[in-house]
């Protein structure tokens, strides 16, 4: 019978990585989108089997090769896409993490560099632009 140290150990280390990927999901999917993100966050499976193979010395099967090979080209024709046309921001009220080199956000912290990420309330002001970008809480528009 397993000890309570164990029963807990198991329960901190499964609470800890299942929680880790949800927040890194969420992250990922407030600034990359939703169906960047769920493509990224579909490559569990091959951490599993690449850990398999490595620490355990399991042979990788042709299917899970091919597998992986559609994957890596999945992700990355994923990150060679390039999205930039000219889009109106509405003015808006909002708090989410952001930093001040992004070109949306134009209020500045005393003592801060403009590349940290952080979160507060804030305004937007309505501005017009060109610039590449993802749809992330800040371009959410019809082509």
């Amino acid at each position: 019978m397993p000890s309570f140290s164990n029963i807990g150990a198991g329960l901190l280390i499964g609470a800890l990585s299942y929680g880790v990927s949800i927040v890194l999901y969420i992250t990922a999917a407030q600034s990359l989108g939703a169906t960047r993100s769920q493509i990224i966050f579909s490559c569990a499976p091959f951490f599993g089997i690449t850990f398999a193979v490595v620490t355990l010395g399991e042979p990788i099967s042709v299917i899970q090769q091919i597998a992986l090979t559609i994957k890596v080209a999945s992700i990355l024709a994923l990150l060679q896409d390039r999205h930039s046309h000219e889009h109106h921001h509405q003015a808006m009220a909002h708090e989410h993490w952001h930093s001040h080199d992004d070109g949306h956000h134009k209020h500045y912290h005393e003592e801060q560099p403009t590349s940290l990420k952080h979160s507060h309330w804030h305004e937007h002001e309505a501005i017009i632009h060109n610039h590449h970008h993802l749809p992330d809480l800040h371009h959410r528009h019809r082509h």
